[in-house]
């Protein structure tokens, strides 16, 4: 039997976020409320420029039991149109941008989210020519 003092120490993963949004040091930390704010934001830019995504979707499973397994296609494309402005690269993109301007309490949020619906248009207009490309090659 093994002594009390041989027990070693349990080593918890680190936060998801941390690798994003810093572990806590003074340059790179966010705060909880800021990175919900942040996070809140990217989201309100994906509903805006999916919303006929989104729509399609919810009109494909009105009325039907399985709906996320009838329609899949559509649910599939809302979430990727989604993923173009709700990502790491956006949500890091961000916050960098909020800790440069000194940690605001109210920061002005066109500047922080300059830029972020034109590359989620951008990202997107390159995955649609890379699809065109590959189907015309076939």
């Amino acid at each position: 039997m093994a002594a009390a003092g041989d027990a070693h120490p349990v080593v918890r993963p680190a936060p998801w976020w941390e690798s994003i949004f810093g572990s806590g040091d003074e340059k790179t930390y966010v705060s909880p409320h800021a990175r919900n704010k942040i996070v809140l934001k990217l989201s309100k830019i994906g509903e805006a420029k999916c919303q006929p995504m989104i729509e399609a979707f919810n009109q494909c499973c009105r009325g039907k039991s399985f709906g996320q397994l009838m329609c899949k296609g559509k649910y599939d494309a809302s979430q990727n149109c989604m993923h173009r402005y709700m990502n790491d690269e956006n949500a890091e993109l961000v916050a960098k941008r909020w800790v440069e301007q000194g940690r605001p309490h109210k920061p002005d949020w066109s500047v922080l989210l300059a830029g972020i619906e034109e590359a989620g248009d951008r990202k997107g207009a390159e995955a649609a020519a890379k699809a065109s490309a590959a189907s015309a090659q076939q």
